[in-house]
């Protein structure tokens, strides 16, 4: 007769409880394993083959896994879909897709973030700021977030709810750059000036957000200590890139633009993406780069040589301007997409980058920053443009340094007040319809001027723009032999003044109310950079206004030259 040899007691009470505490830790698999071993050393052991048989049928928690990373991408492909309804302008289909991200991946915060953009996009503020304010609820760490945030509560005009959320962007910025510190320090400071809040009540505020960030930051901190105690990270293997020659290139040509003065304002992730889209085109000795009447909106960086701007006449080529490393040109056709107004030709041999039009209104279109920098860039280049050509035109005349031939004096008008709506108005007719535009109508400053009265004159500083409400505004030279030279008149919604902004260097002409006299509102230099900073789709929209208006001058100014020096010839 076979003996039965029966395992001690201890043993199986030892085997049940390392199934159960595996139970506990969501391994019911293993766990089931091991009481069908004990059940079957124990005399007693159906009650453990139906425990086991119940665990069987449990989820561990590699199905939790599974599950989860099967929902976060069900989540990723909906958000990718939403994207590309979103760029069709489909926007319902979009609304759905979204809507699926937030069923599979419910306290994931991204499927609110996009929902907040979509909606900000249709015109949509109110809907937009709920979707970002869950997005903040779920992440409230996030810096873009928290701007966003208070972007939308602005276009909704919800004033207080916007400097919560600008008082943490700002304090989300402080180990970030100091740009960004000093933007969102400004955002705060205007917002402030909104909600009629003092310094007491701004303390209180900021020492209530950073006590709400704090709390987050520890539950953060908490969350992934537990997450490193309880399992073992694998060793990371170091993973090599294909096309690190490619990307050596590419830093190094971001580096060079970053010598170059037009880009020292531009963040190192603007440079890079910039730099992505340059084309090396090498050149010869009066080699055309681009003619006179021709089509084309392609921007153009010197990076070795010169380059001469010329135009045709009929006394011969006459040379307008010379451009030398870093230089840009060919913006005036990219921004108010008109034929080329002059010739550009290389002076011997050299090289200048390209940046293709295509590549780069995708890349602004994908980045409102990068648009804001590119804008902020074309205004000072224009600018110098400008100079440049009232320089030649000093010259021409011979001019001498003191004002000509007339007594001027500025500030001959007088401050009166105009509604804000009425401000915004003009604003609106420029196309200029972003929320944040609105401070402008608000903190600006009107004057009206009788006929002649000076506004401003060449030479002196300038720390103000100006916007013409009614009436309108003769901008002149004083030319010796000639009189007064007329520049421009100027109607309403127009702007002058504005060179001085980006560039402090004086006047460069003289402002005078027209005919019929003028009302103006002028906005300040401290104010514009606020107003700016907070939203880069206002800045996209002012700016861009700000540059055509130059595009017009110096085309006007070109012909102007050409006209004198044919004239000249013929004395």
């Amino acid at each position: 007769m076979k003996e039965s040899i029966l395992a001690h007691p201890s043993l199986i009470e030892r085997l049940v409880a390392v199934a159960r505490k595996l139970r506990s830790i969501q391994r019911p698999n293993e766990a089931a394993q091991l009481l069908e071993i004990a059940a079957a050393l124990s005399p007693r052991g159906a009650s453990l083959r139906e425990e086991a048989h119940r665990l069987r049928g449990e989820e561990g928690i590699e199905d939790f896994d599974r599950e989860l990373k099967r929902r976060n991408l069900e989540a990723s492909h909906a958000l990718g879909m939403a994207h590309i309804f979103q760029s069709r302008g489909e926007f319902d289909r979009a609304v759905e897709m979204i809507d699926l991200a937030k069923i599979r991946t419910p306290f994931n915060y991204l499927a609110f973030t996009a929902a907040g953009y979509l909606y900000l996009r249709n015109g949509d503020p109110d809907a937009a700021l709920d979707e970002f304010t869950q997005a903040r609820r779920l992440n409230p760490l996030d810096f873009k977030l928290a701007v966003e945030t208070s972007r939308a509560a602005l276009e909704k005009e919800d004033f207080e709810n916007a400097l919560e959320n600008a008082v943490d962007a700002m304090l989300l910025a402080t180990w970030r750059s100091d740009r960004l510190l000093e933007q969102e320090r400004r955002r705060v400071e205007t917002l402030a000036r909104l909600c009629h809040r003092d310094p007491h009540e701004m303390d209180a505020l900021i020492n209530a957000r950073t006590a709400v960030l704090q709390k987050a930051a520890d539950h953060l901190a908490l969350s992934h200590a537990r997450l490193f105690t309880e399992q073992r990270t694998p060793k990371a293997t170091p993973i090599t890139l294909p096309g690190d020659e490619s990307r050596t290139n590419l830093l190094q040509r971001a580096n060079e633009l970053r010598t170059m003065g037009l880009f020292r304002h531009f963040s190192d992730d603007q440079l890079i993406s910039l730099a992505k889209l340059l084309e090396a085109q090498p050149f010869s000795a009066n080699e055309v780069i681009f003619r006179e009447g021709q089509e084309g909106r392609d921007l153009f960086i010197v990076r070795e040589g010169t380059v001469h701007v010329t135009r045709q006449t009929s006394i011969g080529t006459q040379v307008l301007t010379t451009f030398g490393f870093g230089s840009l040109f060919g913006e005036v056709s990219y921004l108010d997409r008109l034929d080329r107004s002059a010739t550009a030709l290389g002076v011997g041999s050299g090289i200048v980058y390209r940046l293709p039009v295509v590549a780069l209104e995708e890349a602004i279109r994908n980045n409102r920053q990068l648009a804001v920098s590119l804008l902020w860039g074309f205004w000072q280049t224009l600018a110098e443009k400008v100079r440049s050509a009232n320089a030649q035109m000093s010259e021409f005349f011979s001019l001498p340094s003191a004002p000509f031939g007339v007594e001027r004096r500025a500030g001959e008008g007088h401050q009166i007040h105009l509604p804000a709506e009425e401000k915004l108005d003009i604003l609106r007719e420029q196309g200029l319809s972003a929320q944040e535009l609105t401070l402008l109508a608000t903190y600006s400053r009107e004057e009206h001027f009788p006929p002649n009265a000076v506004i401003f004159t060449e030479g002196e500083s300038g720390d103000n723009l100006y916007i013409v409400v009614d009436g309108s505004v003769r901008i002149s030279r004083m030319v010796p032999g000639m009189g007064e030279e007329c520049l421009s008149i100027l109607g309403r919604g127009e702007v002058f003044g504005e060179m001085a902004l980006i560039d402090e260097q004086p006047r460069s002409a003289d402002a005078r109310a027209h005919r019929l006299g003028c009302t103006v509102f002028s906005v300040s230099r401290s104010l514009l950079e606020e107003v700016l900073s907070m939203d880069p789709d206002a800045a996209v929209q002012f700016l861009n206004l700000l540059c055509r208006l130059l595009c017009r001058r110096i085309r006007a100014m070109n012909e102007r030259l050409v006209a004198w020096r044919v004239m000249a010839s013929h004395e």
